[in-house]
């Protein structure tokens, strides 16, 4: 009987496990990112494995987010992830969805749209 119970308690755990899904960033995706679109000059994100900042320009105060989960997908050469994330500043939550190629020292897309934005400073 124990070893029912036991064997039904690691199943319902695994089941609710899921492999795509994480608590932090992988260092693939560490480093500040800009792109060379003038409509963004001065403006660059950083990502770190627990936290996002979001610089939109000199006159406006950084974006900190701490992360909450980040859901990855491998698909080719290419990793899609999703970063769900709470706004130090409010608590607001907030959804990212970038895709990630490691091509020329690493490149990221966000989902529907077209800019580049490459890791600065490696």
């Amino acid at each position: 009987m124990l070893g029912i119970v036991t064997l039904l308690l690691g199943m319902s755990v695994l089941a609710g496990c899921d492999r795509n899904v994480s608590n932090m960033l992988p260092h693939d995706v560490e480093g500040t990112w800009a792109t060379d679109d003038p409509r963004y000059r001065d403006r660059f994100f950083e990502l770190s494995p627990t936290f996002l900042i979001i610089v939109a320009g000199p006159d406006t105060p950084a974006n900190v987010r701490w992360i909450d989960k980040v859901k990855i997908q491998a698909t080719g050469s290419e990793t899609s992830y999703v970063v769900y994330s709470t706004d130090c500043s409010d608590d607001t939550q907030n959804e990212m969805a970038l895709i990630f190629n490691p091509a020329n020292g690493g490149e990221i897309r966000f989902r529907n749209q077209s800019e580049v934005w490459r890791r600065r400073g490696r």
